[in-house]
């Protein structure tokens, strides 16, 4: 049997052109596209030839592309001065600046979190070692984890086994 003599129903023409059956019925119904019943052949050329109308279309229409390109990289030129001049004023800092920002701020709290041990045990050793100890494994889970996971990525297999067995 010749697939080209295959009678298709309209589920089979959205699947056969990748289209919604709702794209498909609507294509039928404007004369577009042959109804149900029709061979392969003939779905495969009036879908070629609405894809062919359709591209003429937007290629004739290219002088309304050209306008609308212009008009968008005014705005992004319009942007990216509002921008400068926003960080100018001191009302935007860069990203540069605020990871240098938050950078020193991680430096403070480790720093303060490192001299618990210290203040809570006084003279005890024992404990201060096992505060330390705790407060080393919070901030190196901390360190490892989260800021890898909120820049997207993570360690991968071999840099995981380097850290663990370190």
């Amino acid at each position: 049997m010749d697939i080209a003599s295959v009678t298709l129903t309209r589920a089979d023409v959205a699947w056969l052109v990748g289209m919604s059956d709702s794209w498909v019925r609507d294509r039928m119904q404007a004369g577009d596209m042959p109804r149900p019943g029709a061979t392969a052949d003939e779905y495969v050329e009036a879908f070629v030839a609405i894809r062919t109308r359709k591209y003429e279309q937007e290629h004739e229409a290219g002088t309304l592309d050209k306008e609308q390109e212009q008009a968008r990289l005014a705005k992004e030129q319009a942007d990216a001065k509002a921008m400068d001049n926003a960080e100018r004023r001191r009302e935007l800092a860069s990203l540069p600046d605020m990871m240098a920002a938050g950078a020193g701020v991680i430096i403070m709290i480790v720093a303060q979190l490192q001299q618990v041990g210290a203040r809570v045990a006084g003279a005890d050793v024992k404990l201060r070692a096992r505060i330390d100890t705790e407060i080393n494994n919070v901030l190196t889970d901390l360190s490892m984890t989260r800021i890898e996971e909120a820049r997207g990525g993570g360690l991968d297999e071999e840099e995981a086994a380097e850290t663990e067995g370190a």
